[in-house]
Parts: C-alpha cells; structure tokens; sequence
C-alpha cells in the first residue's frame, strides 16, 4: 500500500506546478454610433504564463458566438497578443456582451476577457408641428380664441424638453416640460388671454429647447390677430348742453371702445380721445351748438357696423339734472334714485351753474342755499307746491354738491329741481328713504382705500389707515360716511356745523362687516365742526378678519347697504 501512496503525492505535486495563464487585460470595451463613419479601433490582448517554462500553445474561442466580433489570431503561443475588433453593421443599438476564451495545453486553467460592445443611435433631431400657430379673435365674442397644440416627435433616441412663451403675457404653453420618446410625441398646449387686448397684431414664439437633440432649440411662430367687435354705449356724460354753448366734452362709457375707435354725432365724426376700453372722451364742437337738436351719439369700429345710439339734447338754455349719488359713494339705487334726511349728494347735469366752479363758506356756522351770480339754487318738495332750499357745498355747470334738507319726506316720489339764472329744471323725481349709507374713500371716487383712521386707545393717537399702516386686529378703526339719515338732537337749521355740545347720535342704528366679519360698532356720531350730513363710525376690527390691504367695508343700517367697493387694511 504505501507505492500507491507515493504516487498520488507525486501527482498533486506536479498539477501544483502547472502554469496559469494572465490575460491584460481582462475587459475590453466598444462603442459605436449608428451612421458612424469609423468603426471602433482594435484592442490587444497580452497572453502570459506564469513561471519561466517554454511558452505553451493556446487557442480561442468566443463564447457565446458573437458574429460582430473579430479576433486574431485564433491560436498560437503564449507571450504573444491577439487582436480583437468589431464591425457593427446590421446591429441595433443595444449593449452586446461576449467572453473571449483562451486554452493552453499544459496550463492549469483557462483564462478569459470580457467583450462589451455598446451600439448607440445617432443623436436625435427634435420636430414639433405645426411650425406655426395662428389665433383670430374679434373683441364682442362670447369666449376667447381655442387652445391650440402642438406635437414634438424624435426620430430616434428620447430626449426631454422644455417649452417657454415670450412676446406678451397673453400667451402661456402647458405643460412646460415632457419627454419625447419614439412614436410617442409630446404635446403641448398653447393658450391665449385676450383680457385687455386692443386690436391689432400680437406676435410671440415658443421655444423648445433640449440639451440632447442635435438641434438645441426649435421656435414656433405664434401670431394673434385681435378685431374690433361692435362697441356697446351704455351711458353718456353730459348728455345735454345749452344752445350757443361752447365746446362740450363728453364722456362716454360702454365696452369694445379702442384708440381706433371714431365717435359721431349724427353725421360729424368728433375730436376723440380714447382712455381705455370702456371710456372715452369726445368733444361736441360749438358749431354743433348752436340750434336745438338732439344729437345721436355712436362709436365706431371698423369694419363692424356702429353702435347703438345715445341721444345729446341741444336744448335751450336752463339747468338739466342727469343724475344724482350719494356723494361718498358715487352711486344711486339700482332701482332709481334714493336719498335720505341730510344726506351729502352730487347732481350731475349741464346747465348747473357757471363754467367755472365756485365753492361755499358758511356764514355764522351755516352754508348758504344760494351761491354764484347769477344764482344757483336747489330746492326739495317737502309737501305739494311747498320748496325748500337745500344747503349749497359748490357748484358748477356740470355739478353741484349739496345736502339734502332734513325735513324731506319719506315716500317713493319725492321732488327736486335745481334753478340757475332764474330757469328751473324740470323735476327730478327720487325715493325718500330713512337712510342711504356711502363709505368716503381716500381719492373721493367711493372705491378702493376708505377715508379710515385708526385709533389706538393707548396712546389716543389717530392715525390715517393705508395698507402701509393697517389696523390691528381688535383695535379701533374711525370711518366717515353720509346717508346715515336722522340725527338727535336735530340740527336747527339745514346747513348748520354740528356743536361739540352735545354731539348729535345717528338715530338708526348701524352693523358694520369687515371683509365679510362683523365689526362691534362703538359709536355712531355727527362730526363737530362739520356739515350734520357727515357721520363717524367708531368700530372694534374684528378679531376673525383675515389680514389684508383690501378688505370690503360695508355699513348695513335700516335695511339699506352700502356698496361693497369702499376697503381698509387689517394686519
């Protein structure tokens, strides 16, 4: 038993010994872009044994088969290189990947390289259709010009992109960012705003942009081409004149009024000038003037057809009431005119008074009820054939400001007029009503920052509330309003500055919201030193209202609000 033994142990030794076989080196790898026009350099591949022996024979072989591949020579000795090379025709991209094998007769094992070959497709060409958009919109119609999309596509490998508008804040793209894959385009959405848009020709382009696609940036044209639709008259200022006046301008207010726009008068185009898409201005020449007529007023907007009329009376000399508002708010009951007991108003007219406006002074503490030479007067039926004088603020040909005696009745027809030069103008018929509550503002326009002060109860400073100087939050806000109707005690006299002593209440009682929150009212008072148709509000802000540079305050009293266009500022 022991030969046997020897044997075995002579044999592991010698397979101890055997050589190993280094290949360097051991990975090789290819890339190639389809449409190339060189293909990959060759590579070398060192094969070794290991020891000082003889070198040994070896082959190779590629596993698994891999047709793309090349390699030189198949056998010889070790200490010597192979080649490998790769020829791409007829692949697709991809990453193929093979083993290179080589077997030596008396080596201990085999050794091998790994083969990557990465095939890539040429980069890709970004394409968007249509190359172009094109948006019609005429100014009268019911919505505004239709979405419309474009489709980017690839032709080969994907690539994101992203999408911005320029040119005008009239035209945005959604989505702003997509990636474009082959056979499945990407596609956005181009919109157009038209709010505020006059006519003419807008240009813009949106531009797509991808860091990959061989062309970086692709711009689509976008035209839009507004029209003029018919203008819409809804009111004209003054709407009369007296024969033998001189130029008049009027305003004129409506919707799908342009720069382009051409205002007549009958037959006359006038003298316009254009102030935005609802109001223009226009002057009604003397020549025009001159013999009574009634004048009908229309806008223009070619190609359309004109607008619907609106008569400018041309009438023989003497006062004409248009309108009258509540002078803090500027409006009037949507359902006719309504003023209350010492309520501030504006009548608006021709006529009025004298071109150049005169204001009042009190005397002895009380406003006059005639002013201007010739005189200007106006009066209130405070019962059949019975006229009183109203106090006088000032006066013009076109306004009058005054205040409504306390004494008017409280019916739906009541009855005033206003007189200048000895004509009295025809009845101008309104509804009595216990009050009519209007907000003053800070640019007297009864819209926007109210005339408001804050009060702080410690320090008992006043301060003007703007949105740089909001009222906090359970603090006290001071507001002015006139409508508020009747006070106690009453004044003596209409026109009479109210006393320090007492100071007259506001009879009704009042709710006041901010923004849309309740506000505790403290007090409701006359104003000493003023006319008693203006009131203050002392008014807790309310703790729920939210923070804010334009909250709506509203004055709720006997049924009757004001409108919701007066704001303050709550921090």
């Amino acid at each position: 038993m022991l030969l046997p033994l020897l044997f075995l142990l002579a044999l592991t030794a010698e397979a101890q010994t055997l050589p190993t076989l280094t290949l360097t080196p051991s990975a090789l790898t290819f890339s190639y872009q389809i449409g190339g026009t060189q293909l990959p350099a060759a590579q070398t591949i060192q094969i070794k044994r290991s020891g000082a022996g003889t070198a040994l024979d070896f082959t190779a072989t590629v596993t698994p088969a891999a047709p793309w591949l090349i390699v030189t020579p198949m056998s010889g000795k070790t200490g010597t290189a192979i080649t490998a090379r790769v020829n791409p025709t007829s692949l697709i991209a991809g990453s193929y990947t093979t083993t290179i094998q080589i077997d030596a007769v008396g080596a201990a094992a085999p050794a091998a390289t790994t083969v990557v070959f990465t095939v890539r497709n040429p980069p890709p060409t970004m394409a968007a259709a249509p190359a172009a958009l094109t948006f019609n919109w005429q100014s009268d119609s019911a919505t505004g010009p239709t979405a419309q999309t474009i489709a980017i596509t690839t032709n080969g490998e994907p690539f994101t992109v992203t999408a911005a508008a320029t040119g005008g804040s009239w035209l945005s793209v959604t989505p702003n960012v997509g990636a474009v894959v082959s056979g499945s385009p990407v596609t956005i959405t181009a919109a157009v705003v038209t709010t505020g848009l006059s006519p003419g020709t807008y240009a813009g382009r949106i531009t797509l942009t991808s860091l990959t696609a061989v062309n970086k940036t692709l711009t689509i044209s976008v035209t839009l081409t507004v029209t003029p639709g018919t203008a819409v008259l809804t009111s004209i200022w003054p709407n009369a004149a007296s024969i033998g006046s001189e130029d008049a301008t009027i305003t004129i207010r409506g919707s799908h009024l342009f720069k382009a726009s051409a205002v007549r008068a009958n037959t006359t185009d006038l003298t316009a000038t254009w102030i935005s898409n609802e109001v223009m201005l226009a002057v009604v020449p003397k020549a025009l003037l001159a013999t009574a007529a009634t004048l009908q007023v229309t806008v223009l907007n070619n190609p359309q057809p004109a607008s619907n009329q609106l008569p400018f009376t041309v009438a023989p000399p003497g006062p004409r009431i248009q309108s009258v508002v509540n002078a803090a708010s500027f409006t009037s009951d949507t359902s006719g005119t309504a003023l209350a007991p010492g309520e501030i108003i504006s009548i608006f007219g021709s006529g009025l008074g004298p071109g150049t406006a005169i204001g009042a002074s009190p005397t002895g503490n009380v406003y006059p009820t005639t002013l201007g030479s010739p005189a200007a007067t106006v009066e209130f039926e405070i019962l059949p054939g019975t006229w009183i004088p109203a106090p006088l603020i000032a006066i013009s040909a076109n306004l009058i400001n005054c205040q409504v005696p306390f004494s008017i009745g409280l019916s739906p027809v009541q009855r005033m007029r206003v007189t200048y030069n000895s004509i009295a103008s025809a009845d101008f018929v309104y509804a009595g009503v216990p009050t009519d509550p209007g907000v003053f503002t800070v640019d007297s326009s009864g819209r926007g920052q109210a005339a408001a002060l804050n009060y702080n109860q410690t320090t008992e400073v006043f301060s003007l509330n703007t949105a740089a100087n909001p009222a906090p939050k359970g603090g006290v806000l001071i507001l002015y309003i006139t409508g508020a109707g009747a006070l106690t005690p009453a004044p003596a006299t209409d026109g009479t500055l109210v006393g320090s002593t007492p100071i007259p209440n506001v009879v009704a009682t009042p709710s006041v919201t901010i923004g849309g929150e309740a506000a505790s009212v403290l007090s409701a008072t006359a104003v000493p030193g003023s006319l008693g148709g203006l009131a203050q509000l002392s008014v807790t802000v309310p703790s729920g209202a939210r923070a804010g540079k334009e909250l709506s305050v509203v004055i709720s009293m006997s049924g009757r609000n004001s409108p919701a266009t007066a704001t303050v500022s709550v921090k």
